[in-house]
């Protein structure tokens, strides 16, 4: 019973918030109401400037404005947590209406933190309302007492999905990851006489860079080990060409090329984290949202070598120098790569 008529308030408060909305459209010149509108690809701030002389030092007009100086005041106002609100346009119309627009950029989550404290230094009747727009349209509210709300949004599974996309497209657009994943897959081909052991020797490889990857994926992002981000893009370039250089001089069999791939995944596993942590992921979603960009970085391995493995197979066995030839290439990239990311010279267009 309780349940129900806390829920009957909130319906009230909402549906009064509502009118308040369309009474300000109603009006020309709405009085200390800030409107937001988001629909979680974009942001739209609408609010009267009849009195943006206070917080800008100087009179705004529609034909005299300094777009960025507005921009910059409401993004020190208006944050949303684990978002990156970027400017897109501004419009203000004669009756001195400023309507913001900015695209988001934000990590795969359920919830969101929203901080907007607008004109409330100097203004203790300011109002702000908010509009998310996702399956489902809700309201919520922000007054000079209540700064901060929670923003749920129906997204539970969709974090889980698109961070498994995340995983996909790191790994099929990280062509260094490639290149020293097709460093690996060499010697088990060149080596073989059937291609079912290539295809084995390939699962095993696979399999033991991934659990090594994802122990230092994890220590990096609960920070219990966080080398240098730069440090860890020099070693991976260094593993492409250690790899490349044992492809040729065969230092490690390549009945043991798991061993390889599993020594060297730590390093790779920092550079998997360091993409994660740019999203600014929340601890509380760890488990979730790891094990989907896993498994996206498993997909988009075995879908690399389901498609090249076959190819490969049959052009080594057709031209045996392809063997040397791939490794010298794939050891040349290794070794320009290690060079740009010492020099920072930004050489390598990818």
């Amino acid at each position: 019973m309780e349940r129900k008529n806390i829920t009957f308030k909130n319906k009230i408060s909402q549906t009064g918030f509502i009118v308040l909305i369309l009474l300000s459209f109603i009006y020309a010149h709405p009085v200390n109401l800030t409107k937001i509108t988001w629909d979680l690809n974009e942001l739209k701030v609408r609010f009267v400037s009849y009195n943006l002389n206070k917080p800008f030092n100087e009179e705004v007009d529609a034909e005299n404005f300094n777009k960025q100086k507005v921009f910059d005041y409401t993004l020190k106002h208006l944050s949303i947590q684990g978002c990156k609100l970027i400017p897109d346009k501004i419009k203000i119309s004669k009756e001195i209406v400023v309507d913001e627009y900015f695209k988001t950029k934000c990590q795969p989550n359920s919830k969101y933190k929203i901080h907007f404290d607008m004109f409330f230094d100097f203004d203790k009747t300011q109002k702000g309302v908010l509009k998310v727009i996702d399956k489902n349209e809700s309201i919520y509210t922000f007054l000079p007492s209540k700064e901060d709300v929670i923003v749920k949004v129906n997204s539970n599974e969709v974090s889980f999905i698109e961070f498994i996309k995340i995983g996909i497209e790191h790994i099929l657009t990280g062509y260094d990851h490639l290149t020293f994943l097709l460093m690996l897959m060499l010697p088990l081909i060149f080596f073989t006489d059937k291609f079912i052991k290539s295809f084995i020797y390939t699962i095993e490889v696979a399999t033991a860079f991934t659990i090594s990857h994802s122990i230092t994926l994890s220590l990096s992002v609960f920070n219990i080990i966080t080398p240098p981000e730069n440090l860890i893009e020099i070693l991976i370039a260094f593993t492409i060409f250690l790899t490349a250089i044992n492809n040729i001089y065969h230092f490690v069999d390549y009945k043991k090329e798991w061993f390889l791939a599993f020594i060297f995944g730590f390093v790779h596993g920092f550079g998997f984290a360091n993409a994660l942590k740019e999203l600014n992921l929340q601890i509380d979603d760890f488990v979730k949202l790891v094990l989907g960009f896993n498994l996206g970085v498993e997909i988009g391995q075995f879908l690399v070598a389901l498609i090249s493995l076959p190819i490969l197979y049959i052009l080594i066995k057709k031209f045996k120098k392809l063997y040397i030839i791939l490794s010298v290439v794939g050891g040349i990239f290794g070794f320009l790569w290690m060079i740009d990311r010492i020099t920072g010279i930004g050489f390598m267009p990818f």
